[in-house]
């Protein structure tokens, strides 16, 4: 059996010998250094924006975002916006007001900031188009006419138009009561290089809406002249009432123009404008909107920022009051907080010297940040004021208290820092920003409450010593005997139960482990409420349209103008077949199935006439319909999108239909390989690997034209640029040489994956893979600090296996509450595992010392719980209180982290108090060698 160290006192003492006299020598100096870098960073801090992504949400890395974004520019990607109109008395769209309303929002979708305009599609686009069968062959045209007049003929031509085009379910409502407007966004500006601003598109999106569905209308006009504005000009239109928040405090961005005509944008505070409240003569009281996509996802969650604020702000007062309650001093209550409040400060600051933003995801982790510095806070004040009660004086007692804690603290600390480092081993780049995040904030704490705090209480008085001893030992008093009923878990009898209990609890936890599910777990969007206004959005949409909103769109990639060939499109035809007969898919489209369409008009429209011809050039007459800019394949149709349309985007759907994809590759490689004996798989996928590769390099030069277009010539960038885009030109030629070198007859690769179930499908295999990988990491630098800081097995034990049943317990919480295992939420448990640290290596720290000096188990138990013990419990308690106002906010995500945050903060304290000293009663002994009593 480990024994236990002397509490490892000759590296201890060496350590402090060197860092005390840093600490304490010259107090006004390190105040000085620390004012200063707060002052800095804070200012750093009123820099931080929010930042989001929809690229940095997603595994990048990934092979399916490898086909993601090699055919993005041909097939579009997954940052789709969708934006329905559905009659509110669900009469037909074929009347004036519907139609006109459906043209003001195209128009409008088609100017959305970061907008792919080729993408707009709608009932007014040029690509939504009819093809019918008339005498001599087939006739087509736009469904409404460019001439349109809102006039019955037209109404009526429409109407007839709209069911020959075949986009009933997809552009109109099955009951043609209800049209669709779609898009997607680009995450960069091509020719600037800019980032999207998600929050400006969010808002473009609800202004679109609220020119419809909102009665009134407020302008904001200039009170004085602006630039070439004049006074009385209207700068911006809202459709919702602005607060006084927004009336004091907000500015509106004039576009204008300067004496030379350049254009230029001029920032005005809202209260130097004129904000007039009008009637909204665009308003429609027969017409709904409804509109989802990432961008309005984003919008909804970043609305929801000030309740955030609200609730932080709420906790923080909530830990106040309790704090002030414990320590019965109103200074030392504010002592943690003030230091906790600095550690996030540096951490916000920290985060934008590195070049990050926040983004609306990571919410959570300035508040893990305030808890573990919370938790350290009270431990210090606690201790201080034990010794204070003890006579001593405070800076005596400010530097017992370092002397006992700071080696302990210190090292939970990096424990915490290397442990949330590993998160960043999972590559999405969100996740690692939240990683990094955290380290920033936990490092901040080593200094704010090591340093700062330790010499703040040097300073600090307490006016009347006798009366505050006397409060400290009534409230000693008071807690005695719980504390004496704790110390009994060391007895034999009731730690035998307590590991049974754990056992129990272990077992059930590891029953549910497999109903976790990686995903989503819920339809709609789980980072908001049920009832908010985007679910509500989707489920209108889902309901009216028969395809749905969630897309797979798998690249059936081949040997360029293979199309032609009856032996490929009938592989890619036994595909969308599968597909359609997969469970949980919707339906499934592709270019064979508008082809088949297509010939049958050729034959007058015979029912028996939907085939592929088998003759290369009937073939051929049908693709010359299809040009590239249909979306269903590239300009020499190598690859063609299959659309499948998924029942939902649930984790379970979507690793089915995925794997039915995968199962059909393979079978339909076997078959073919079978039906061709020249045919060589090893080759087929080393050319597969070559297309991918090419697809890269034609990527990065893309990227670079783009760039090219943009820039002067001459410059030195520019320059550096076409040198870069002719080395890539060169190696895109070879790479092409190579795949048509290659002369095996291959089947049709049948590529995953794009759309956003194609994210989603990526995103969660990443996290499943890396989910068990990331804790395992996470757990490995836990251990090995403890084993540096105890020197024990003992010691690594008993803080580590308490610490791993919450974890295990954890993801039974979240499968029995339907909380997805995802991008969002999967740093929460590894992030958590901090505040179990603390307290563990607190707690044992203690229990340790009191066994060294002779004491029995028990009474180094009840001595453990008078330290720290009780800080460990006000800490659990009051952070789990705080954390518990998280359940009514109107983020579902937030009330869903709530909930997990409450459970993981408490669960830690009772595996702390009871749990650990159970396990100490069979594992402990001094370092004689000796069993404690």
């Amino acid at each position: 059996m480990a024994t236990t160290s002397a509490s490892n006192s000759g590296w201890t003492d060496r350590i402090l010998r060197v860092v005390e006299p840093l600490v304490y020598g010259k107090r006004w100096v390190g105040i000085t250094w620390l004012t200063i870098l707060t002052v800095l960073l804070s200012y750093q801090a009123l820099q931080l924006e929010p930042d989001a992504g929809f690229e940095k949400s997603i595994p990048l890395e990934h092979p399916y975002m490898n086909v993601f974004k090699q055919y993005q520019s041909d097939f579009g990607g997954a940052n789709t916006v969708l934006v329905a109109l559905l009659q509110k008395d669900g009469s037909d769209i074929y009347n004036g007001e519907f139609l006109e309303k459906l043209k003001f929002v195209t128009d409008e979708v088609f100017y959305v900031p970061g907008n792919d305009r080729r993408r707009v599609t709608s009932l007014f686009t040029r690509n939504v188009r009819y093809i019918e069968v008339v005498e001599g062959g087939l006739s087509g045209a736009n469904v409404v006419p460019a001439d349109y007049q809102p006039t019955q003929a037209n109404f009526d031509l429409i109407r007839t138009n709209v069911g020959k085009a075949d986009i009933i379910g997809r552009l109109v409502t099955e009951d043609e009561s209800g049209a669709l407007v779609q898009t997607e966004l680009l995450e960069f500006d091509p020719q600037s290089g800019e980032k999207l601003d998600y929050r400006a598109v969010a808002a473009e999106l609800e202004r679109i809406r609220g020119s419809i569905n909102s009665p009134r209308k407020w302008e904001y006009r200039l009170k004085q002249p602006v630039a070439q504005e004049d006074a009385g000009t209207v700068v911006a239109t809202k459709f919702s009432e602005p607060g006084k928040m927004d009336r004091w405090f907000g500015k509106t961005t004039v576009v204008s123009a300067n004496e030379d005509g350049v254009p230029i944008t001029v920032e005005v505070n809202n209260r130097d404008l004129d904000i007039v409240e009008m009637e909204n003569e665009n308003y429609s009281e027969t017409v709904s909107v409804h509109i989802i996509g990432f961008a309005k996802i984003i919008g909804d969650v970043t609305d929801a920022t000030l309740e955030v604020v609200g609730f932080f702000l709420l906790t923080l007062l909530m830990t106040f009051v309790l704090l002030w309650g414990y320590t019965s001093s109103l200074k030392l209550a504010f002592l943690p907080l003030a230091c906790s409040i600095v550690a996030v400060i540096w951490e916000f600051g920290l985060l934008t010297t590195a070049g990050y933003g926040l983004d609306p995801f990571a919410i959570l982790v300035p508040f893990l940040v305030l808890s573990v510095s919370v938790s350290h806070g009270v431990q210090y004040v606690n201790a201080w004021v034990d010794e204070i009660a003890a006579g001593k004086t405070s800076y005596d007692a400010s530097l017992e208290t370092f002397r006992r804690l700071a080696i302990p603290g210190t090292t939970a600390l990096i424990t915490d820092v290397a442990g949330f480092a590993t998160i960043y081993l999972i590559p999405i780049d969100i996740i690692r920003e939240m990683s990094l995040n955290a380290a920033f904030g936990v490092a901040s704490i080593i200094i704010t409450n090591k340093v700062m705090m330790p010499i703040w209480l040097t300073y600090v008085s307490i006016g009347d010593v006798d009366k505050f001893q006397a409060k400290q030992a009534k409230k000693e008093a008071l807690l005695a005997g719980l504390f004496r009923f704790l110390a009994k878990i060391t007895r034999r009898g009731p730690a035998i139960v307590t590991l049974l209990v754990c056992a129990v609890l272990l077992a059930f936890s590891l029953y549910k482990y497999p109903d976790l599910q990686v995903g989503d777990a819920q339809k709609g969007v789980p980072e908001l409420r049920p009832d908010s206004r985007y679910n509500q959005d989707s489920a209108a949409i889902v309901e009216n349209f028969d395809l749905g909103v969630d897309i797979l769109k798998v690249v059936a990639e081949t040997d360029p103008e293979a199309c032609r060939f009856y032996h490929t499109m009938e592989q890619v035809d036994r595909f969308l077949w599968t597909m359609q007969n997969t469970d949980g898919v919707q339906t499934a489209l592709g270019l064979p199935t508008y082809m088949k369409l297509v010939y049958s008009g050729f034959n007058e429209g015979h029912i028996n006439a939907r085939i592929l011809p088998r003759n290369p050039n009937a073939m051929a007459l049908l693709l010359s319909q299809f040009p590239s800019s249909t979306g269903l394949l590239n300009s020499d149709c190598s690859a063609m999108a299959m659309f499948v349309f998924t029942e939902d985007h649930k984790a379970g759907t979507i690793k089915h239909i995925v794997n039915a994809v995968e199962a059909f590759n393979t079978q339909n490689a076997e078959r073919f390989a079978n039906d061709h004996p020249g045919t060589d798989l090893a080759v087929c996928e080393e050319k597969t690997q070559l297309i991918r590769q090419a697809g890269q390099t034609a990527l990065d030069l893309k990227l670079r034209n783009d760039r090219l277009v943009a820039l002067d010539a001459n410059s030195e960038e520019a320059k550096r640029l076409k040198a870069e885009a002719e080395t890539l030109q060169t190696k895109l030629g070879e790479q092409r040489e190579q795949i048509s070198a290659i002369d095996s007859p291959c089947p049709v690769n049948f590529a995953l994956a794009t759309g956003n179930v194609g994210v989603m499908a990526a995103t969660n295999e990443v996290v499943e893979e890396q989910e068990l990988q990331v804790v395992f990491w996470v757990y490995v630098v836990v251990i090995l600090f403890l084993w540096l800081s105890f020197r024990t097995l003992a010691g690594v034990i008993c803080v580590v296996a308490p610490l791993s049943l919450v974890s295990i317990m954890a993801y039974a919480v979240m499968a029995m509450t339907d909380i997805g295992l995802k991008v969002a939420t999967l740093p929460v448990v590894a992030l958590a595992v901090g505040i179990g640290v603390d307290y563990g290596i607190y707690v044992y720290a203690t229990l340790v010392d009191g066994i060294e000096r002779g004491l029995s188990l028990e009474e180094a138990m009840f001595e453990t719980l008078n330290k720290t013990g009780k800080a460990v419990l006000f800490t659990g308690v009051a952070l789990g209180v705080g954390v518990g106002t998280w359940l009514f906010s109107a983020l579902q995500f937030q009330a869903d982290m709530g909930l997990l945050l409450v459970f993981m903060f408490t669960a830690n304290m009772f595996g702390a108090i009871l749990v650990l000293p159970a396990l100490a009663r069979f594992l402990t002994k001094r370092s004689d060698g000796s069993k404690p009593a």
